[in-house]
This record gives C-alpha cells, structure tokens and sequence, in this order.
C-alpha cells in the first residue's frame, strides 16, 4: 500500500494512457484502420515523454518495466502447452545460434574498422543477439564498462528495437502471413529487447487476430535470454584474455528466471489441459486461462508506456554516426538473416 501512495501519480498517468490507448485502437478499428492498443501506448508514451519531464513517475514506470513486464511475460506461458513450448524453440534455435554467430563476426568487424573499443561492440552484439537492453546491463556489470559505453551500447539498441518495433509486424504478415507462427518466431528473433519483442508480438497478434504468432515470438525471445548462461561467460572469457583481467561472475546476477516462470505455467497449461478434458471443470479451467492472459496482456500494455516514457530519442541521434551505423547494421543483419532461414 505504501508503494501505490508514494506512486499514485505515476499509476495514475500511466494507466490513463493504456486506456486511451485502447479506447484510440478501438475507435479506429470500427472505421477499418487497424493500429494496435500496444502500438499506441509504446507511441502515446514516445511523444509524451520527449515532450515533458515525467521524473515524479518514473519509479512506477521503472517498476511497470522491470516487474509487470515479467509477470506479464510469465503468466504468457499459460497460453501453450509444453509440446507447441518445444516446437518453436526447436524451429528457432538454430536460428538464434546463428544470429549470435554472424552478428558477432560483422560487429567486430566494424569496431576494427571505425576504431571503436571491443568492449563496446561487446555489448551491442549482447543487447542485438539476445535481450536487449538486460543482456547489456548485465554484460557491462560483468566486464566493468564505463558508463559512457553502456549508455551508447542501451541507446543504440533502444534505438533501433523500437524503429523495428514499429514496422516488424507489417513485415512479418508480408513474409508469413500464412504461418503465424514462423511470423512470430521471426518477431521473437530479429527484435532485441524482450520489452520490445512483447509490444510487435501484441500488435501482431491485435492486427491479424494470431494468438499462434504471440505464443512463438515469446517462446523464442525467452528461448534467446537464456543464451545469457553461455554467452555472459564467453564475453568474459574474451574481456578477460584481452585485458589480462581475472573476471568473476555468478549465474544468479544475470540469469533471467523470469523465463522459468513462463516454463513453469507452461507446464501447469498442459497439466490442466488434461486433468480437466473430460470434467466439469473444464469450464471454469478455459475462462481462468483466458483471465490470465487478459492480465499478461494488461502487464504488457503497461510496460509499453513506460518504455515509451523513458526512451529519450535526442539523446539516441546525439550518439555520433560510428555507433548508429554499427546498430543498424547489427539489427538489420539479424532481421535479413530470420527472413532467409525462415523465408
């Protein structure tokens, strides 16, 4: 009770706009434009909060970030069952492997080339290849970057996760309008921050009416954050050989368990699936399902202001052209690369 008091103002205003939000979405979708309530809140939030200073909510926003995101993102897994939970990320692994690898060798590349520190392309292969803005917050307390190159590294992966976010949807109908769920797996892979992932997947899935393509872009985003266990450890291998550094580090400190979450409801889905089928229970079983996936996607919805809110675009087009052509290239590549193996 004390945290909403001490945020009344910032609960206040965010959840204002998600209903306006909604209430935009729908007014359009009766007039035959379809602009998705997600898109609206991450939009409605870009304007507002390059506009005017929101520092009085931003510890709401922070916590609709960092905490109703993930539960969001958890209480997903009780849309699929643990056999469509392996079929996606079976038809994605191999996928994400390769994004990691050819990003990776591209973004070295071009530190040599414009001179940029290793460290730094470091954390924008990290924040490209797996999640976002955490993968590279994470990676940057590990090898102990300075606060200059993780801001560039948050900003340009910020940057263009959102631009994707905006126009990924309408390219994954154009690609795979009849497979939903490879048009999902390619929003899971080609967008980087899970936050990001979350609001084209909602679009898409409010757009072309695909609960399939929700289901496998999340599947595959959480299938790439748990990358952080192996690749963590071999970007400090690499820091540490270059700089002759011993590096320490605990699985604890960037492990997402979020994901576990989203596994564990996946679990209780199928459990439930099949301890209710043939009982008078089963009733109550789907209306609790649907229950919970309206609030994962109000968690969802919730986030998307805030992240809108609190993505400063002066400062992203401030940073120099060096970083930015890196971005793009890096989050291009990844995008060009899902469309072929996908395609």
């Amino acid at each position: 009770m004390n945290f909403i008091r001490q945020n009344i103002i910032g609960a206040i205003t965010i959840s204002s706009l998600v209903v306006i939000s909604i209430f935009i979405s729908q007014f359009l979708s009766s007039k035959d434009i379809l602009i998705s309530s997600a898109f609206m809140c991450i939009f409605l939030g870009l304007v507002l909060g390059n506009i005017y200073s929101f520092k009085k909510i931003e510890p709401f926003a922070n916590f609709c970030l960092k905490k109703l995101l993930r539960i969001g993102i958890s209480f997903l897994g009780l849309s699929l069952s643990l056999s469509e939970l392996f079929n996606y990320g079976f038809t994605a692994i191999f996928l994400i492997i390769m994004n990691i690898i050819i990003a990776f060798i591209i973004i070295k590349y071009l530190c040599n080339l414009f001179k940029i520190p290793n460290v730094l392309g470091y954390l924008i292969t990290m924040g490209t290849c797996i999640c976002g803005v955490t993968a590279v917050i994470a990676t940057s307390t590990i090898i102990k970057t300075d606060k200059d190159q993780t801001s560039y590294a948050v900003s340009v992966v910020t940057l263009f996760g959102i631009i994707a976010v905006f126009f990924y949807p309408y390219i994954a109908n154009y690609y795979f309008h009849l497979s939903p769920d490879l048009a999902g797996i390619f929003l899971g892979t080609a967008i980087h921050d899970t936050a990001q992932v979350s609001a084209a997947s909602v679009i898409y899935s409010d757009m072309y009416n695909s609960e399939e393509a929700l289901n496998s872009a999340m599947t595959t985003k959480l299938l790439r954050n748990s990358f952080l266990i192996l690749l963590i450890p071999l970007i400090a291998y690499l820091y540490s050989k270059e700089k002759k550094v011993v590096m320490k580090s605990s699985i604890k400190d960037f492990f997402p368990f979020f994901v576990l979450g989203f596994i564990i409801l996946s679990f209780v889905r199928t459990l439930g699936d099949h301890l209710f089928l043939d009982n008078n229970m089963f009733f109550y079983w789907k209306h609790s399902l649907v229950f919970f996936k309206e609030i994962s996607i109000y968690c969802i919805l919730f986030s998307m202001v805030a992240l809108g809110l609190q993505t400063n675009l002066k400062s992203m087009f401030e940073l120099g052209f060096k970083p930015l052509i890196i971005g793009f290239v890096a989050s291009a590549t990844v995008g060009f690369v899902s469309i072929v193996y996908l395609y």
